[in-house]
């Protein structure tokens, strides 16, 4: 009787005592933060720089991160107007096919019809719009889901970019003699910066001020936490619902102007694989599927860990299909992010 008296304390002590792995699992907690905080993708950036810099040192060279920078703005854009989407707990499929094929209507435009670039871009702009207020009104008003919706959306403008120019790429050399697109500038630099980086930076200011200090991003993230209850606080939901899906549609036709003029052409399967890699920085940046919180910064982090992974791969001299490996295992990360499992409270 004695030893089991003696024991007992002994033993409640060890149960109370917490298991390694549960005290690394708090510290986890508290250096990611809560879901939907920025510090996850920053944390989730800082190692993958790490990473590559020890696998090689160039990667950390001033030109391949500037370079590398470039390369992600088109993903960067895409990726904010997916954020705007995922927040208000819908989903876009339809990106990389709306960038392709805004891409290649500007072009066509301007190379084939002689239109004045800046008239040009702002029909491309305006007709991506439209499509966006379209898709958000079926999906809003008609109530089909915005996953069906937007993966017609996804066939058919990749239909649409096939049919422009019967499948042939678009450039200048399209036609004799040859033609500049007239928009190349916003490929240019400025103050020895690229403007490609210039414009996604503004893009990612101008998501975070909307999205965090104005009343509209408030009612979409009230959307995304309960729609039932917005709308009983006299939010329009169906019209807020459309105006994500048309923000989402003019940045993909922007990031399609953009790489039509970085690359100096455009192709009808251009971007393809974006709009899964556009979900996958998104939820990286820590906007859960269900929407509801988040921020611009943290999608435009999501998208430059990709655009790292993607550079890494390319520096190693690895094939091209190694990407989608790396991107597969970027999107069950994001999945794990999202199950709501002990990282993610």
């Amino acid at each position: 009787m004695p030893l089991t008296t003696q024991t007992e304390p002994a033993a409640e002590e060890a149960a109370a005592r917490p298991a390694p792995w549960v005290s690394l699992l708090h510290v986890t907690r508290r250096l990611l933060g809560r879901e939907g905080s920025v510090r996850r993708p920053i944390v989730f950036l800082i190692l993958a720089v790490v990473i590559a810099t020890i696998i090689t040192p160039d990667f950390i060279r001033p030109a391949n991160l500037t370079s590398l920078l470039t390369d992600s703005s088109f993903l960067v854009a895409i990726a904010i107007g997916e954020a705007f989407v995922i927040v208000v707990g819908s989903i876009d499929l339809g990106v990389e096919s709306l960038l392709a094929s805004f891409g290649m209507i500007l072009a066509w435009l301007t190379v084939f019809h002689r239109f004045p670039a800046g008239l040009a871009v702002l029909l491309t702009l305006a007709g991506a719009l439209l499509v966006g207020l379209v898709v958000g009104a079926l999906v809003a008003k008609v109530h089909i889901p915005s996953f069906v919706v937007t993966l017609g959306v996804y066939w058919g403008f990749r239909g649409v970019a096939l049919l422009i120019h019967g499948g042939q790429y678009i450039s200048p050399q399209s036609v004799t003699p040859a033609r500049p697109f007239g928009f190349s500038a916003v490929a240019g630099n400025s103050f020895g910066v690229s403007n490609l980086i210039i414009i996604a930076f503004c893009l990612v200011v101008a998501g975070q001020v909307v999205l965090s200090l104005t009343p509209f991003g408030l009612w979409l993230k009230s959307i995304g936490s309960n729609e039932q209850a917005a709308r009983r606080a006299g939010l329009r939901a169906d019209l807020l619902k459309m105006s994500v899906f048309a923000i989402s549609a003019v940045l993909a036709a922007l990031a399609g102007i953009m790489y039509t003029a970085w690359q100096g052409s455009i192709y009808p399967d251009s971007a393809a694989g974006w709009s899964l890699q556009a979900i996958a920085a998104v939820i990286l940046g820590g906007i859960p599927f269900t929407g509801g919180r988040g921020t611009v910064v943290g999608a435009a982090l999501g998208a430059l860990l990709i655009g790292a992974i993607n550079d890494l791969i390319v520096l190693l001299g690895l094939p091209a299909l190694y990407e989608y490996v790396f991107v597969a295992v970027v999107l069950v990360a994001a999945g794990l992010q999202a199950r709501g499992g002990p990282l993610t409270k």
